[in-house]
């Protein structure tokens, strides 16, 4: 099994409280981009694993990624990052990928790929970055049409991936593969998929893609919930100080959450929802992060600014379980 889904890989290479939330949604997308390259590599170096989707969805395998910074002193605005790939226990790494990371001028992080020609040689490189020293960049191969783009969606999450159909891939009779991927401070999920020339999804996961926790954290704050809040805003000029206070705090971001989906809605499928009503989600690493931020001081002198003016309905929901039905194990995403 484990070499059959190392020659997958290889051969794959692949809103807000209606208008009186506005405010906020209006600072995260104002927010400045200074620092925006240093926080995507901060996130998205060290080692991980996918210890605890496998033991809750045997159709994934523990895989292992080793991500380090190499070549520092790289020109202003761009970042290399050096991947190496396991399944645990495999005596050789499954995947070894150099990325590029560099600002766009736009915001937004472009990623570009590529792979090494003598990989074998570089195995256990991430122990010693300094090592790439060696390595001459013209000695790379860039993976054409491969390319990703991240967007910075809130404090310490990132999200996006490949771009269309560029990424050309004829694996099991696929025409291109799309891999996309969500970077937060206590997770990073990648989902690579391949699909034929008429849009059907021909290899990959269907359920979701392979979900990483930082190694060492598995087995701490790694049940997600869901934070669901329905308010009733009755002043929205008054409400506007309790979410510029919200946003202002960063309490979210200190206990490992953030906002999922915020109204206004995109469709009404039932009922008539009055005017006055906003519904959030927030996602949290576990419950006790959800409590921690409800129960935390300054969470408690925050909510003071919405007393009289507003009704809320506060639930804590557990994220359900990835089915599990009987079948092979599925390759880890590609990075």
């Amino acid at each position: 099994m484990r070499r059959r889904l190392v020659a997958f890989v290889r051969r794959t290479g692949v809103a807000l409280f209606v208008t009186a939330l506005a405010p906020l949604w209006a600072i995260a997308a104002t927010a400045p981009l200074a620092g925006v390259l240093e926080e995507f590599v901060r996130l998205q170096t060290g080692s991980f694993t996918s210890a605890v989707q496998a033991r809750n969805d045997k159709r994934y395998d523990v895989a292992i990624w080793h991500i380090v910074e190499i070549w520092p002193r790289s020109a202003a605005g761009e970042r290399w990052l050096y991947t190496e790939s396991w399944l645990e226990g495999a005596p050789k790494p499954y995947l070894q990928r150099i990325s590029r990371v560099r600002e766009d001028g736009q915001g937004a992080l472009r990623v570009t790929r590529f792979t090494l020609a003598d990989a074998e040689r570089w195995v256990g490189a991430w122990q010693e970055p300094a090592r790439f020293a060696q390595l001459d960049r013209k000695q790379l191969t860039e993976l054409d049409g491969c390319d990703g783009v991240m967007v910075r969606t809130g404090p310490q999450r990132f999200e996006g991936g490949t771009i269309g159909a560029a990424c050309v891939n004829a694996y099991k009779g696929a025409r291109y593969a799309v891999s996309t991927t969500v970077l937060g401070d206590d997770e990073m999920v990648n989902w690579d998929r391949g699909f034929g020339a008429d849009g059907s999804q021909v290899w990959g996961p269907t359920e979701g893609g392979y979900r990483f926790r930082r190694a060492g954290e598995e087995g701490s704050c790694v049940d997600p919930v869901r934070m669901l809040v329905y308010g009733e805003i009755r002043d929205r000029k008054a409400f506007g100080a309790y979410v510029r206070a919200i946003a202002e705090s960063g309490l979210y971001a200190k206990n490992g959450g953030g906002y999922e989906a915020i109204t206004p809605a995109l469709e009404i499928f039932e009922g008539v929802p009055p005017p006055t009503r906003g519904v959030v989600i927030a996602r949290f690493p576990c419950l006790a992060a959800a409590k921690a931020f409800w129960n935390s001081p300054e969470y408690a002198q925050i909510r003071k600014l919405r007393e009289g003016i507003a009704d809320f309905e506060v639930l804590v929901l557990p994220t359900p379980p990835v089915p599990r039905p009987p079948s092979p194990a599925v390759v880890p995403a590609v990075k």
